[in-house]
């Protein structure tokens, strides 16, 4: 998964078209199976996951982010998913645990 997310993010950030086919092909290469097929599905939009709608990432935000905070936040961000994903509530690291 992480190979994959550094594959997206240097897409993201490469111009050139032909950089890019470069980057995905070598990724391709490189990568077992099952992994080069669920990468070769997301880069196609060949991934389906009918049971997350955009209104169950909305619920499950809600129950865990202030209501107010989260439609600021939206409404900033524009997008529902990318403000889930700042928003979400991950792990602390140790220096910022509160302490018990």
């Amino acid at each position: 998964m992480q190979r994959f997310a550094a594959l997206v993010d240097r897409l993201v950030y490469t111009s050139s078209r032909n950089a890019k086919l470069a980057l995905i092909a070598h990724y391709l290469r490189e990568t077992p199976d099952p992994d080069r097929g669920w990468a070769l599905a997301a880069l196609t939009d060949g991934l389906n996951f009918p049971a997350v709608k955009g209104s169950t990432v909305r619920n499950l935000l809600s129950e865990r982010v202030d209501p107010i905070l989260w439609a600021l936040s939206r409404d900033f961000v524009g997008d529902t998913a990318e403000t889930a994903s700042l928003l979400w509530p991950g792990r602390l690291s140790a220096s910022c645990q509160r302490p018990r």
